[in-house]
């Protein structure tokens, strides 16, 4: 799939969503330490859980050293309704040690500093340049990494090759709009099991549909 066709085929899920604008999926917080760690507390569970935890925890330790400085049992209990609150936790006071430790306080505004914080893989770090530091950045999480397969916009169930392969097809302006597209229908028609080929917006587009194994 060329630059031109991944365009048409966002355009076709917006408009059948009726998404005429997007502003970003987004993750709760007002600051880069925050959005990166509510994109932490985000693993595994539901948006409401999520939001629920970031607002309990940012609420009583906003900053990096309030986090770094409160126990952990007391983080558990603010971020508990997030599920896997004791390897959240764990996660998230190594992270904040770090950041506290070695970066003055600061979260780094790179890809390659981000990901050298503990358990801060490719997602979270483009989460937070995106969303914590305003700078162009591709997301993939399940949804665009199965949707991209099935479209051909990537070849690799590897989400690294995946976010190549879009920063190589699909303009910079238009990955917001991709993000919100194929989150949309990876939850809708495009699921991993028993896909809705037939109601879906771009299934002549697909190669799931076109190999015949919808």
């Amino acid at each position: 799939m060329d630059s031109q066709e991944a365009c048409r085929a966002i355009d076709r899920i917006l408009e059948h969503f009726e998404m005429k604008d997007f502003e970003g999926i987004g993750y709760d917080g007002s600051t880069p330490y925050q959005i990166l760690i509510s994109t932490i507390l985000s693993q595994q569970t539901t948006e409401r859980n999520c939001r629920i935890a970031s607002e309990r925890l940012f609420s009583e330790c906003p900053s990096p050293q309030d986090v770094y400085s409160t126990p952990s049992e007391r983080i558990e209990e603010l971020v508990f309704s997030s599920g896997y609150y004791r390897q959240k936790t764990r996660c998230i006071k190594n992270v904040t040690a770090m950041i506290v430790e070695e970066f003055s306080g600061e979260v780094p505004d790179n890809a390659e500093d981000l990901m050298s914080l503990p358990g801060v893989g490719r997602k979270t770090a483009a989460c937070v340049m995106r969303y914590g530091f305003g700078k162009p950045s591709v997301i993939v999480d399940t949804h665009i990494n199965r949707v991209s397969q099935r479209l051909g916009i990537s070849d690799s169930k590897k989400p690294e090759d995946t976010q190549k392969a879009i920063m190589c097809t699909v303009p910079e302006d238009r990955w917001d709009d991709l993000d919100i597209a194929f989150i949309t229908l990876g939850r809708t028609f495009c699921r991993p099991k028993n896909p809705d080929c037939e109601g879906c917006p771009v299934s002549d587009l697909c190669r799931l549909n076109r190999d015949g194994k919808c």
